[in-house]
């Protein structure tokens, strides 16, 4: 699983740093190209990690570095999330007197932390002063190496995949982070789909995120899951889709109130049809499903969902879209007309849980957000970079 670091800018903002390209150095310019090819990102890392210390500047990178950090993904993460962590921090200040406790794949410049540190968000912990309540995760080691020197530190910064880190018990990591749970605040940004093709249906991933759920089934407030991946239906292993389409499928034949929230959401009667005529709406569509599923299994309830997306235009290869899905959630109560056996009891809540993910799920095109916020606020596109810039200075040895 890697973070969604180095992303291609949109089109029309790229003259803006045309001079900076020309003179910038080839050899920036080529590795910096390799890295936003997302789709082959980690190999492309992988040959080049000895690069970024023995033969490029390191002061250059990071500036080249900070000027592939898309638009449309700071926007989510400062408008969308952040307000969300707002108000769950206060919730977490009023029951337990502390800060965010916060799970992420930050990358180097760890601009979401950087966020809710200059908000003073996170948990700090209260033996030393100079670390903060995140568990964070890097597979690279280069990049590893680099992260470990920036301040504050965090209370785990581990290096390998978030995967490994959740569901291998010989995994070096596995203990220390399982006694770190619950998060009020997990963060799963993803830049792949949920089941790559070469790993057969039940993924890696979808392991990590079920055992998510399991341990965060512990925590006694609402806290909040965000998870982003790539939308792009050749990336989905068939069976695995299959799957995910005919389990929501069932809900819609199961429940009258599902079926009418289908059908009132998306004019359409089957999923079939869904898939047909928009397929990356049925997946998004379904994915959240079965979070529910996973959620309810481990009786865990929704409070709210919302979910934003955009493209992105890498060169070379066909534009594809990113889906962020924002869902809180909270400890579901329990019936006692009905002892809990095989199976978990359905309760009343959970089919309001459905009928609420399928009325709510209405993507936001962050790209029409921005041009509509444009209109008003010209300046927007600039404000955010300067942002951006801000944030990568935090934290900088």
């Amino acid at each position: 699983m890697t973070t969604e670091i180095s992303a291609e800018q949109n089109p029309d903002d790229a003259n803006d740093h045309s001079s900076d390209r020309v003179e910038s150095s080839h050899k920036v310019d080529a590795l910096i190209e390799q890295l936003s090819q997302e789709k082959q990102q980690d190999e492309k890392v992988l040959e080049s990690h000895d690069l970024l210390f023995d033969e490029l500047n390191a002061d250059k990178l990071r500036e080249r570095e900070r000027e592939y950090t898309d638009i449309e993904k700071h926007w989510v993460r400062s408008k969308v999330w952040l307000k969300t962590i707002k108000d769950l921090a206060q919730n977490v200040r009023e029951i337990h007197g502390r800060g965010i406790r916060y799970f992420t794949l930050p990358g180097f410049h760890r601009l979401d932390v950087g966020l809710l540190l200059r908000e003073n968000l996170l948990d700090i912990d209260p033996i030393d002063s100079n670390c903060v309540y995140v568990a964070g995760f890097e597979a690279d080691p280069s990049k590893f190496g680099r992260m470990a020197g920036r301040s504050p530190k965090f209370k785990l910064l581990a290096n390998c995949s978030v995967e490994s880190a959740l569901t291998d018990a010989k995994n070096d990591y596995y203990s220390e982070l399982q006694s770190l749970f619950p998060f009020d605040v997990v963060n799963l940004d993803l830049t792949t789909s949920l089941t790559p093709q070469h790993e057969g249906p039940y993924s890696k991933t979808m392991q990590a995120i079920n055992a998510v759920f399991k341990r965060q089934s512990e925590h006694s407030a609402k806290w909040a899951l965000f998870l982003t991946f790539r939308n792009v239906h050749s990336d989905w292993e068939e069976i695995a889709l299959a799957q995910l389409f005919d389990n929501l499928q069932k809900n819609i034949g199961d429940y009258p109130a599902v079926r009418d929230a289908f059908l009132e959401r998306h004019e359409e009667h089957n999923v079939a049809n869904l898939k047909q005529k928009r397929v990356e709406t049925c997946i998004s569509q379904a994915v959240v499903k079965w979070l529910i599923d996973r959620a309810h299994h481990f009786n865990i309830q929704l409070e709210s969902y919302h979910c934003y997306q955009y493209q992105r235009y890498p060169k070379g290869v066909p534009k594809y879209t990113i889906c962020k899905q924002v869902l809180v959630f909270s400890r579901g109560t329990v019936s006692v007309a009905e002892v809990p056996t095989k199976s978990t009891p359905r309760e009343t809540w959970m089919e309001q849980n459905l009928v609420k993910c399928i009325q709510q799920h209405k993507p936001v095109d962050v790209e029409e957000k921005l041009l509509e916020i444009s209109y008003n606020v010209p300046e927007i596109f600039d404000q955010i970079r300067e942002e951006i810039t801000q944030l990568c200075t935090i934290g900088e040895g």
